[in-house]
């Protein structure tokens, strides 16, 4: 009998990549059972250090709740708000896992999948190092942006390899609870795959200048080719192939002295009017149908002070003195080193000045598409209760 017991909820996980934010119920009926749960998962409940962690991770939990996700007159239970037998963790999950489900049973289920995507936002890598690769990242475009002095607009790059900007804005960190959101809305979404906690947005007078700008961008090195993310990329402003072709015909007719400024001008206006992107080439589905850009993910290679080489560095000086030094050196790993370098992502979105108007405040506002994102996050924590 033992080996027709499967948990169809955990196999699902392994074989059809379902993901556990949108199981119906737990499988953990035992104060033992919840225990052995939570060890897997990763947490320790008899460290006292690792519960207040949980707790710190359960409190921000309700708050993200009752801030983000409930509607107004939507209350959370007032057990679930204070520490007490009815929000620990243990409680939480059997309450979880009952057959029949009851109102604490499916406010213990929301709260468990907020609680599971904010302790992986949590001990992800990237943020122990996030303000050196802020820095870094900034530091390369900002040495290459210069204001136009007595305008709002900046131009980018040196001399002949410039372009003309209208704006120029940075992405300095992603809101917390939009980061929750976006890894709620989308069943795939993990937290190794937030790629734009950095990003620059620039916008161009034209869309030929939006292209320009990709150029300028490799030929001064502010972007590395080989280091764009290969399925992070999106292009709705010119289909690339429309382009090329216009380009190469363009190339071909200054070659037989066929082409003046006036007719080349002429020439790109129609192109721009005869390639409006369809709608299926739109990737995100919580965009608007409208969205116009060149959008891509790029990795830039950080260099970061390691902690403890730093730590090292502090406790050698106190050691060295010590009898039995030696022994205590040849224990020091031999990988130690003053900095650790990793590649961090970051996204660019550049957009002709009409696409960016139709961003902020038309067709394709930005307000609607959190909405959208929000509705699908409301809807996988909280399906079972309202």
């Amino acid at each position: 009998m033992d080996k027709l017991n499967f948990d169809w909820d955990a196999l699902n996980a392994a074989t059809e990549g379902r993901s556990y934010v949108d199981v119906q119920k737990l499988n953990v009926r035992t104060k033992q059972e919840a225990t052995q749960f939570l060890k897997s998962y990763g947490y320790d409940s008899e460290s006292p250090l690792e519960r207040e962690e949980i707790w710190k991770i359960y409190f921000e939990a309700i708050s993200f709740l009752r801030e983000a996700l409930l509607d107004a007159g939507e209350q959370i239970p007032e057990p679930f708000l204070t520490r007490c037998n009815q929000s620990d963790i243990l409680k939480l999950l059997q309450e979880a896992s009952k057959a029949t489900p009851d109102e604490n049973s499916r406010w213990s289920c929301a709260i468990l999948r907020v609680m599971h995507i904010i302790s992986h936002l949590d001990n992800d890598v990237r943020f122990e190092n996030f303000r050196y690769a802020r820095e870094q990242i900034f530091d390369r475009f900002d040495s290459l942006v210069q204001a136009v002095e007595g305008e709002r607009r900046w131009t980018i790059g040196t001399g002949k390899k410039s372009v003309k900007l209208v704006r120029y804005l940075k992405k300095e960190r992603k809101d917390r609870n939009s980061t929750l959101i976006k890894l709620l809305s989308k069943p795939k979404t993990m937290v190794e795959a937030i790629y734009d906690r950095i990003g620059f947005r620039f916008v161009t007078d034209t869309r030929w200048e939006a292209f320009q700008l990709t150029r300028v961008m490799f030929e001064t090195g502010l972007v590395s080719a080989t280091n764009i993310h290969p399925q992070r990329s999106m292009n709705t402003l010119i289909p690339t192939e429309v382009f090329r072709n216009f380009v190469e015909d363009t190339n071909h007719q200054i070659d037989q002295n066929r082409m003046d400024e006036a007719l080349f001008q002429r020439s790109l206006k129609k192109m721009e009017q005869e390639t409006e992107v369809s709608l299926k080439s739109i990737k995100n589905r919580f965009s608007s149908s409208w969205y116009r850009a060149i959008q891509f993910t790029c990795r830039q290679l950080i260099v970061a002070p390691d902690p403890t080489f730093v730590f090292w560095n502090d406790l050698k000086s106190q050691i060295i003195q010590e009898k039995g030094v030696a022994e205590v050196l040849k224990q020091v790993p031999i990988t130690l080193r003053e900095k650790r370098t990793f590649y961090y992502p970051f996204e660019i979105q550049i957009l002709d000045k009409e696409s960016y108007v139709d961003a902020i405040g038309g067709r394709s506002r930005h307000r609607e598409y959190k909405a959208r994102q929000r509705l699908m996050a409301r809807n996988r924590v909280l399906r079972d209760l309202f």
